[in-house]
């Protein structure tokens, strides 16, 4: 995660690149969404928006390194929430003002990294954004992470106890989210990226360095995407 973090900070990405709170919000939407997308769709939006946003690897081997460190918080992120939604933990930062003593956590960046991958299949979302009940499950996400709202909205978000209040409440919704979708979650994989993924056994270490087996780490978010 240190690795990771170091990298996104570091002058080899552009100033249009997720930091690490908010590509943990990315990726949570990722594998809490109706439809578990192909890395070959969502990876291109970590760096940025454009073409020229893309990183400044010093060579293949750190392209590949980061990449693999990437996916291997996706696969966290996924059987953590097979295995017990309700035990998700965000990483959210932490914010400091001025006129108080204490610091407030902040789900700002991270509720910002979920909403863009929202936006990624918003047609999909409209089934709980149109529920009344279920859209307010995503309401403290998307009070936080969302710059367009109305003016009464914007009240809710104001001090930073508002804001910190939200951000208590995101790991609960994203249970919940996750639960929503069960019944419905489906994959779509990019059939040239497949073609290009090497071919790792099941039982091998997994290359990206964490001693478990290959089918117990990065291979599992390549199972479920291809809906193995």
């Amino acid at each position: 995660m240190d690795e990771l973090d170091q990298f996104l900070l570091s002058d080899a990405t552009s100033d249009e690149a997720m930091m690490l709170d908010c590509l943990d919000g990315y990726l949570t939407a990722l594998a809490t969404a109706p439809v578990m997308l192909s890395p070959g769709v969502w990876l291109p939006f970590v760096w940025g928006l454009s073409e020229k946003d893309e990183p400044a690897f010093n060579s293949p081997m750190q392209m590949e390194r980061i990449t693999r460190l990437i996916m291997k918080l996706m696969s966290h992120l996924i059987v953590t929430l097979r295995e017990n939604p309700d035990s998700c933990e965000p990483i959210f930062d932490s914010a400091v003002y001025p006129d108080s003593s204490r610091e407030f956590i902040d789900g700002e960046m991270w509720a910002y990294g979920y909403m863009s991958a929202v936006h990624l299949q918003s047609d999909l979302w409209q089934d709980i954004l149109k529920n009344p009940e279920y859209a307010d499950i995503l309401r403290p996400i998307y009070l936080l992470g969302t710059s367009e709202l109305t003016e009464d909205e914007a009240l809710l978000i104001e001090t930073p106890e508002q804001r910190e209040a939200l951000s208590i409440l995101i790991p609960e919704c994203v249970a919940q989210l996750y639960r929503f979708w069960i019944p419905v979650r489906r994959v779509v994989m990019d059939p040239l990226l497949s073609r290009e993924m090497p071919k790792i056994g099941r039982n091998e270490k997994c290359p990206c360095g964490s001693g478990r087996k290959y089918k117990k780490c990065c291979g599992l978010n390549v199972e479920l995407t291809l809906g193995c």
